[in-house]
């Protein structure tokens, strides 16, 4: 444009000594420059805008294609969305994972705890659109541990009917296979979904899954528990004996340790058919591993029912779960006390426990943002053995839970609590171990 200012101002200048035909000529001339003028620049400014139309398109089919974000309304097959992302991505290759760390300090000792406690990469594949590989590796206690938690092949046939095949995690309770920290409030995971369904249950096995528009179910057979594994680490009359008997049984993949030959059905059925909410039962039953005092070979069974609602801001769930194993007596193991090791005849033979947990986002009273703020309440009562090998007494624990969440994102949590913890002596009812304890956490998904 300032090459046509200056030429028009040119031609102005030297009109004056121009014939009248001359003039006309230079009139035309000018005017056909200035078309011509026009149409480059027209041109130049289409071209732009393609070249600016192309580098977006292009940019956006390379995001795509190399890595595809989390969806938190999308889930397959009760995982969670971060372990749900390979089968919406649109790349083959897909990678999400999670983290979490945590601070405790309980009132009465004095003692804190930090610790990295959790990160857990998934790597997943889509051979094709029906065969899907999906991993899980976690790195925990600040990578003092490491082991692989899934790894298995998903055969999608359609929405009812589908086979998973390989290490997975054990279709039992609300948070087993919802382990993601964003998904439960609490800084750490429930005691009942810790020790009696022990989270993060995860065998080798086979299992069918599927959908309607009101159940979800799943139903297969994985490797038992193997109750000879237990090490009965604690004090009988303090009502700590014996509290990982149950989740000192997994095997977690690794067969090497104990006859591999045991196998064990589980079944679960979800009932969605109503918004917001789920109404289900899991079941689990199998064979108790070798006898370690050449007794009669045990089974162990362990049930839930569980419920979940969740209507705008306000989420209410809970959990029942009870386990029972027979032929207790043929699993008498350990006793550790300090660094002394010593035969105990006595070994839980049943357990039972539940918690309620409700929370509400109370953020958008304050601001309309994005972010969430739910504040939560979490009352946990359970008993780790009802009944014990020759009647030893065990301990009724109940706690209070109160906190808060903090979602900057709906992919990253700050978590705050203060619990308070009743631990019952059955020989003396009126004697309690009370324990408060303060706790702050984060997580996240990707």
């Amino acid at each position: 444009m300032k090459k046509l200012f200056l030429s028009t101002v040119a031609a102005m200048a030297i009109t004056t000594a121009l014939s009248a035909d001359e003039l006309s000529d230079l009139k035309v001339q000018l005017k056909i420059l200035s078309e011509r003028l026009s149409a480059l620049e027209a041109n130049d400014k289409k071209q732009g805008e393609q070249t600016n139309a192309l580098t977006s398109e292009l940019i956006n089919v390379q995001n795509a294609t190399s890595f595809s974000s989390v969806d938190m309304s999308k889930t397959e097959a009760g995982l969670g969305a971060a372990a749900s992302k390979v089968y919406y991505s649109k790349n083959p290759l897909s990678i999400g994972g999670y983290g979490e760390m945590y601070y405790t300090h309980q009132e009465h000792s004095g003692a804190d705890e930090t610790e990295v406690y959790r990160f857990v990469p998934y790597i997943g594949y889509k051979f094709s659109d029906t065969i899907i590989l999906n991993s899980e590796i976690e790195f925990e206690h600040g990578g003092a541990e490491i082991a692989i938690e899934q790894l298995y092949l998903d055969f999608l046939i359609n929405p009812a009917f589908n086979v998973r095949l390989g290490q997975q995690v054990v279709p039992m309770g609300l948070i087993n296979q919802n382990h993601e920290p964003v998904l439960y409030n609490t800084v750490k995971r429930p005691d009942v979904e810790n020790y009696l369904i022990p989270s993060t249950w995860h065998e080798n096995g086979l299992t069918v899954y599927g959908k309607t528009d009101t159940f979800n179910y799943a139903v297969g057979a994985v490797v038992a528990l193997d109750m000879g594994l237990a090490n009965h680490d604690g004090v009988p009359d303090e009502g700590t004996y014996g509290k990982n008997w149950i989740r000192d049984g997994r095997r977690g993949g690794n067969e090497t340790n104990s006859q591999t030959s045991n196998l064990a059905a589980v079944a679960r059925l979800d009932y969605t058919g109503i918004n917001g909410l789920l109404i289900g039962a899991s079941f689990y039953t199998g064979e108790a591993g070798p006898s370690t005092n050449d007794k009669e070979v045990g089974r162990l069974t362990l049930a839930d029912l569980h419920a979940q609602y969740q209507n705008e801001g306000f989420k209410i769930k809970g959990l029942y779960a009870q386990a029972h194993l027979s032929h207790a007596d043929s699993y008498l193991g350990l006793h550790t006390v300090g660094d002394t090791t010593l035969d105990f005849p006595f070994h839980p033979e049943s357990a039972r426990g539940g918690y309620v947990n409700l929370e509400y986002n109370v953020l958008p009273y304050f601001i309309q943002a994005n972010a969430r703020l739910p504040i939560f309440f979490q009352y946990e009562n359970y008993k780790l053995a009802t009944s014990m090998v020759n009647g030893i007494a065990f301990g009724n624990t109940e706690s209070f839970t109160y906190g808060l969440n903090y979602f900057p994102h709906e992919q990253v949590v700050l978590k705050g609590e203060y619990k308070v913890r009743h631990n019952k002596n059955d020989a003396d009812s009126a004697n309690y171990s009370n324990e408060g304890i303060y706790s702050f956490g984060l997580g996240f998904i990707f």
